[in-house]
């Protein structure tokens, strides 16, 4: 009776642990799929696989935008899934850290310097988002939702995006602004 009761408790358990395992491994599973959010930090075109516009409204600056990990290269340029056939730029919504040459101010997108804002300090790291753009005669490079730096002040690295699979993709910097710095994104 007592090696009846034992061999019941042992299956009792084994199934209970079987219970709670497998529904823990299809979490896991499904969570790939799942996209992670981020801010688009300027306005942005959607785009389909072979990098051209879609009819799609643009992404305002400061809406969340849901990637996922898949990644194209439509001529040297990154975009990052978004949606079935629909992909952004990157460098809109992801980001790269750049060292700063000088120290530097913030501006407005109208050019005039953030009183209150303070300084940013040589050597420190700042995030940019985009490609450099021309305001009031100078460049700038965006920093945030209408924050700018000028873009003498940014030292910006060549960016190598590496896939799943450990292979490095094509390189995403451009030559004018590139220097010998490279920094790896990995993608999952």
């Amino acid at each position: 009776m007592k090696k009846a009761i034992i061999r019941i408790a042992a299956a009792f358990s084994f199934l209970s642990a079987l219970i709670f395992v497998l529904p823990a491994a299809t979490k896991t599973s499904a969570s790939t799929d799942k996209p992670f959010y981020k801010n688009a930090m300027i306005n942005t075109y959607v785009y389909d696989q072979n990098g051209k516009r879609t009819n799609d409204k643009k992404i305002i600056a400061g809406s969340a935008v849901g990637c996922y990990s898949t990644l194209i290269f439509v001529n040297k340029r990154p975009l990052i899934m978004i949606g079935k056939n629909k992909f952004v730029a990157y460098k809109n919504v992801v980001g790269v850290d750049c060292q700063l040459k000088h120290n530097a101010y913030i501006y407005s997108s109208k050019g005039n310097r953030r009183k209150y804002s303070g300084t940013l300090h040589n050597k420190g790291y700042v995030t940019v988002y985009g490609d450099k753009r021309k305001i009031k005669n100078s460049y700038y490079y965006s920093i945030g939702v209408g924050l700018f730096v000028k873009a003498g002040n940014v030292k910006v690295p060549a960016v190598k995006i590496h896939s799943g699979n450990g292979q490095a993709a094509p390189d995403a910097g451009s030559n004018e602004t590139s220097t010998d710095t490279t920094v790896s994104v990995n993608v999952q």
